[in-house]
This record gives structure tokens, C-alpha cells and sequence, in this order.
């Protein structure tokens, strides 16, 4: 028996360089306002789709934690659960999330180079995320794992 579940991956806004340490970058307002668009194109894809997330899982970072803050604004009745492991880490920490939660829809929001490799590791894809976009996943699991490829609904890019 499988279960399916359906993921948007987003990476953060753009972010400001000065700060005491990367961990602790803000987003810039330009970065903002790339997020917002993306909270758009989120809740307009719940719509479309008749998908519910209720738990974004996201890096501990300033600029993530800011990015699934603006998103929760729009799409409402988030939990956003913040992890340290998360923000410099490998596709393989994202999937151990992924599979821990019992939802059925989920928000991620993270960095790159992983969250680029994360949904060219799940579609079979060659793409690169830049700030604040966001891909659509529907993901297949099995007993014994996930079902590649998996399919990439849709994709919003800014700029």
C-alpha cells in the first residue's frame, strides 16, 4: 500500500550579507516581497489543488525562519517547526523530516545547494533555485521508500 504526499520546497528570499554570521542573515525587502509572491503562489496552488499543509519544516536560519513566517501569513493554520540540523546539511536530513511527519501536505523552506539537489534527487530534474522560489512535489511512498521520479506539479519562479 502507498500513501502519497505533496511538497512545496521553497528556498529562502534574498538576504542581506551583513550580519554577525550567515546563520543569523536577515531577508532583504526585496526578498520579501519575493517570499509574499511566493505565499501567493502557494495558496493559490492549495486552492487549486485542495491541499491543506498544516507543519512547514524549516532551517533555524534568520532568513528561513522569516521566509516560513511570511508564508504562514497567507496560508494559514501553519505549524512552523524550526531546525538547527537543517541549515547546512544534505538532502538525506530533509528526507529523514519528511518521512517523520504524519501530514499529508508540507511546506520546506531551506538553502541551497540542497534544496535544488532535494528536488532534482525526487523529479529526475536539472534545476537550480534561485531566492524564493518554490517547487510542487506529489511524492509516492511505498512501505519500502519513496517511488522515483516523482512529479513535479508546478514550479514558480521569481524575477
Amino acid at each position: 500500500m502507498s500513501q502519497t504526499i505533496t511538497i512545496f520546497i521553497v528556498r529562502h528570499g534574498h538576504a542581506k550579507f551583513s550580519a554577525p554570521t550567515d546563520f543569523d542573515r536577515a531577508l532583504k525587502d526585496k526578498g520579501v516581497r519575493m517570499v509574499e509572491a511566493t505565499a501567493q503562489f502557494i495558496n493559490a496552488q492549495c486552492l487549486t489543488h485542495k491541499l491543506t499543509p498544516l507543519l512547514c519544516i524549516s532551517s533555524a536560519a534568520k532568513r528561513t525562519k522569516e521566509t516560513a513566517q511570511i508564508i504562514a501569513k497567507t496560508v494559514k493554520n501553519i505549524r512552523i517547526d524550526a531546525y538547527q540540523e537543517l541549515y547546512a546539511t544534505s538532502v538525506s536530513s530533509w528526507l529523514s523530516k519528511i518521512e517523520q511527519s504524519p501530514e499529508k501536505c508540507l511546506i520546506l523552506v531551506g538553502h541551497n545547494p540542497t534544496l535544488s539537489q532535494m528536488v532534482n534527487y525526487f523529479c529526475g530534474h536539472n534545476l537550480q533555485m534561485k531566492p524564493a522560489e518554490c517547487a510542487l512535489i506529489k511524492l509516492e511512498i511505498k512501505a519500502d521508500g519513496i517511488i522515483y521520479p516523482a512529479t513535479l506539479i508546478d514550479y514558480h519562479h521569481n524575477e
